[in-house]
């Protein structure tokens, strides 16, 4: 079959972005402001490449971390 790949494959190069953000409970108007250098995170992320093909996003820490009591109820509700 790898022999004959090129009877039945067609390949092609590909633009991919691929970023992972700690987001730390920060809002998109957080990112806005323009005042810290994380600030045109997003904005530099998606620049970074002209006309990606694809573009994956990881994200951690969506929840106000400032909020234990909500957060430890929602992980153990989460594990039952």
């Amino acid at each position: 079959m790898q022999k004959r790949e090129v009877e039945y494959c067609s390949f092609r190069e590909l633009k991919i972005v691929v970023c992972t953000w700690n987001a730390g409970a920060s809002r998109p108007s957080d990112l806005s402001r323009g005042t810290r250098p994380e600030d045109n995170f997003l904005g530099n992320v998606l620049h970074s490449v002209d006309s990606p093909d694809i573009i994956v996003f990881g994200f951690q820490e969506l929840v106000d971390l400032e909020d234990k009591k909500m957060t430890a109820s929602t992980s153990l509700t989460l594990q039952n």
